[in-house]
C-alpha cells in the first residue's frame, strides 16, 4: 500500500478482485459503478437514466476513513486502526411489469463478491515494508422507501492495521 493511500488501494483491491456479478436471470451480468462517496449523482441518473454509459444495477460508493488508537500491551507503541466504509446501495428495477433485478438479490450477491475480493488482497506480503492486514469488520444492512423506490443499502466497514514498526 506504498504506493498509493489505503482508501485507493483497498477501492482499487475492490475493482481489481469483485467479479462478475449476475442478475436476477442468472446470465446477464450486472453493471456495477464505484464511486468516491459525496458525488453530484443522482440515484434516478445512476439506476435509471439510460444515457451513456448506461443505468447501473450497483453502485459502490467508497466513504472517507475514520481512525482509532491501539495499544494491546503497554510495551507496544501506539498504532492506529483505519476503517474505510463502503456503502453498496441497490433498487429494484422493474421492466414491463417484472423485476429485472432485485434489490435484495443483487445485495446478498454483492455482500458475498466483496467478502471475497477483500480476501483476495487483504494481507501483504511478509517481507513488504509496510506490511498490512485488512478485514470486513461489519455489515449494517438498511431498507428505505423514498419516492416511490424501494433502495436497499448495506455499509461495509474493511478495517486496515499496519505493523507496529
Amino acid at each position: 500500500m506504498a504506493a498509493t493511500d489505503p482508501k485507493t488501494t483497498i477501492r482499487n483491491g475492490v475493482v481489481a478482485n469483485l467479479g462478475n456479478i449476475k442478475k436476477d436471470d442468472g446470465l446477464a451480468n450486472a453493471k456495477v459503478i464505484h464511486l468516491w462517496e459525496g458525488g453530484p449523482e443522482t440515484l434516478k441518473t445512476l439506476f435509471f437514466d439510460a444515457g451513456a454509459p448506461g443505468p447501473y444495477d450497483v453502485v459502490i460508493t467508497y466513504g472517507e476513513p475514520r481512525s482509532r488508537s491501539a495499544r494491546p500491551v503497554q510495551d507496544v507503541p501506539v498504532h492506529y486502526l483505519m476503517s474505510y466504509p463502503i456503502t453498496v446501495t441497490t433498487v429494484d428495477k422493474p421492466v414491463t411489469g417484472l423485476l429485472l433485478c432485485t434489490a435484495s438479490r443483487m445485495q446478498y450477491k454483492v455482500t458475498y463478491a466483496l467478502r471475497a475480493a477483500i480476501a483476495a488482497f487483504a494481507q501483504s506480503a511478509p517481507a513488504a515494508a509496510l506490511a498490512y492486514t485488512l478485514m470486513l469488520r461489519e455489515d449494517t444492512p438498511m431498507v428505505k422507501r423514498v419516492g416511490g423506490l424501494r433502495i436497499m443499502e448495506a455499509k461495509h466497514v474493511a478495517e486496515y492495521e499496519t505493523g507496529y514498526a
